[in-house]
């Protein structure tokens, strides 16, 4: 920061949820079989996830549970974890009755409870030369989990794997995945990826814009190098 011509400092970005809106629900068909087993019929994208959970909560082995997933309906990430409680209740429900179960959410219930893409608040310091060459940026990110935790751990990993596109010099971060009241934030489509791009950019036209540069010039400028892709990776 110190070698830096110009500094933006406590910059701010917010960052809203999303729904999937995928075409069908949440959904799931539970049949029981013979010798103690279950076959299983969910809108997954996961169905390990689900036969690991549901023989846990029956106490069945887990060979004992067949997961088939015919078609996702649409998923977009909303299916991979999200699915799992449907599956199992389902599931404890046929394996408890000996009868086929079937349920599924209604459009309201499933945009309350299967959370979307995580919400974040993002503060930045950014240094840069009269160029547009940037020295240093810090970043204060702190991610919205919701009530559960599901993928939210690694979603970091993910945002900075993005961030690094460009070369910043000399970088720091500071990521914090927060417990909230919320519903629980699950992955959808580039989980951290898609919010690591848009912070990279929102930077970069930030720095374009106090140097009344064309952006694409500011970009070029801060592309990686053999040197630097080599430091940064």
């Amino acid at each position: 920061m110190a070698e830096a011509d110009h500094k933006i400092l406590s910059a701010e970005i917010k960052l809203g949820s999303q729904y999937y809106f995928y075409m069908e629900t949440q959904t799931a068909l539970v049949v029981p079989d013979e010798d103690n087993c279950i076959v299983v019929y969910s809108s997954i994208q996961a169905p390990e996830y689900a036969e690991s959970t549901i023989s846990r909560c029956l106490g069945i082995p887990e060979h004992n549970v067949c997961v088939i997933t015919r078609r996702v309906g649409g998923g977009f990430g909303g299916k991979a974890m999200k699915a799992i409680p449907v599956a199992t209740a389902c599931a404890l429900a046929a394996y408890n009755l000996r009868r086929p179960v079937r349920m599924y959410m209604n459009r309201k219930t499933d945009m309350k409870t299967t959370g979307g893409r995580h919400p974040m608040e993002v503060m930045y310091n950014v240094g840069f030369k009269e160029d547009g060459k940037i020295t240093a940026l810090h970043l204060d990110i702190l991610i919205n989990a919701g009530i559960g935790t599901d993928i939210s751990p690694i979603i970091p990993l993910f945002m900075v794997g993005a961030i690094k596109k460009y070369d910043w010099g000399a970088f720091s971060f500071d990521i914090k995945v927060c417990r909230t009241n919320h519903s629980s934030k699950s992955a959808m489509r580039g989980p951290g990826e898609v919010q690591g791009t848009f912070i990279s950019e929102a930077v970069i036209e930030h720095v374009a814009s106090v140097l009344s540069m064309d952006v694409d010039s500011v970009r070029s400028k801060n592309l990686h190098t053999f040197n630097s892709l080599d430091f940064f990776y």
